[in-house]
């Protein structure tokens, strides 16, 4: 199951934005050509709207609109029951199935750990800490 990006970047913003689009390439562990090419088009969706940022640099940032939190909330929600159905067929698997099962959710266990949809704890505990592999940031609500 995958998120589009656009997605993604609608669920990050709702949870830490206004944003630029370099911190949302951080967040989502994704190349910032690829971010700025999906912000342009929620732009033109009017999912999000730009903005400034800083008190001294100013720097170009993103928001969502009334309509892009209505989808990153929609999104969200997406998100949330993935990752409840991961959870709950992590316990039962072999080691092949589980690996298996990883490659299919591998592109948003990240979005799913910043969100602390799926408990760290967990992937140690399964030897899948591997997915951590470059920068991460977590905020606590």
């Amino acid at each position: 199951m995958d998120l589009s990006l656009g997605e993604e970047i609608l669920i990050v913003l709702r949870e830490y934005g206004p944003l630029t689009a370099e911190e949302i390439a951080n967040y989502l562990r994704r190349d910032i050509r690829e971010v700025n090419e999906e912000l342009q088009y929620l732009e033109l969706d009017r999912f999000v709207t730009k903005v400034k940022k800083g008190v001294f640099r100013r720097r170009e940032a993103y928001e969502l609109t009334p309509t892009g939190l209505e989808e990153a909330l929609k999104a969200y929600e997406k998100l949330r029951a993935k990752s409840q159905e991961l959870i709950n067929k992590i316990n039962s698997l072999s080691p092949e199935e589980l690996e298996e099962l990883m490659n299919q959710f591998s592109s948003i266990i990240p979005l799913l750990l910043l969100l602390n949809l799926i408990p760290l704890e967990l992937l140690m505990l399964l030897g899948l800490d591997m997915l951590l592999i470059g920068p991460m940031v977590i905020h606590d609500h």
